[in-house]
């Protein structure tokens, strides 16, 4: 249930700024811990200033606040030699990053250039690239698919309760009516959207509670729009008879 999917655009957008990772560190377990990363123009591909190197942390953030983050790889073809990362989300509150699509055989983080060991002893596990969205009593459901009315707004879901250590269902998944999302929000839930993908549905945006019509409640998705990851790109319950 981790956000892998692929988009069809282009690596470098309108959407804000753009930056090339040249070289990686890598943990044990082949997550990202450190980059060598500059920022280029988005017109021209020219580099704005000196390649420094950044905590994983600070390339989530950037991809959170729009910027467009992509590696180099030494290939011949210039069609070969970029991929974009994309920010991987766990139930478990994880940010990392990963590349955009499919695995693709000599473009992969193990195949980029490596950044040298630190000298020092190594630290504890960077906690910063960790957002717990969860106290550990917290409830936490996943909404699969939803079914809208004719103005859009959701009024049931097919949704299931998670287990976060295992990232997996704790229950089956059932049909509920929107208000039941929304008295388990105002109970302190979490409720996650998941999107579809190549890799099955994967989690990306938490649910909140919003009045329409003076005193009726729906659910809404968090935070500003975000390409591809809206209410009306979610898979549908089917209509009803």
């Amino acid at each position: 249930m981790t956000y892998r999917g692929e988009r069809s655009s282009e690596l470098i957008t309108e959407q804000g700024r753009v930056f090339e990772v040249s070289k990686v560190r890598l943990a044990a377990d082949g997550h990202v811990l450190d980059v060598l990363w500059g920022e280029v123009n988005a017109a021209t591909g020219l580099d704005v200033g000196a390649e420094v190197q950044a905590s994983v942390a600070e390339v989530i953030d950037a991809i959170h606040n729009g910027a467009g983050v992509v590696a180099l790889f030494e290939a011949p073809e210039p069609h070969l030699r970029k991929r974009s990362f994309v920010i991987t989300l766990q139930l478990d509150g994880g940010e990392r990053i990963a590349f955009e699509g499919p695995p693709v055989p000599g473009r992969e983080l193990t195949d980029l250039n490596r950044l040298d060991p630190p000298d020092a002893t190594p630290a504890a596990p960077d906690e910063s690239m960790r957002r717990p969205i969860a106290a550990a009593r917290t409830i936490i459901h996943a909404v699969s698919r939803v079914r809208l009315d004719a103005d859009g707004r959701i009024t049931e879901v097919f949704w299931g309760t998670v287990d976060p250590a295992r990232n997996d269902w704790a229950t089956p998944e059932t049909v509920a009516p929107v208000g039941q999302v929304v008295d388990a929000l105002l109970a302190g839930h979490q409720v996650f959207a998941l999107f579809p993908s190549l890799h099955g549905h994967l989690p990306d945006r938490q649910f909140v509670v919003a009045d329409y019509d003076g005193d009726r409640r729906t659910i809404v998705l968090d935070g500003p729009a975000a390409y591809e990851r809206e209410v009306h790109d979610m898979d549908r319950m089917a209509a009803l008879d």
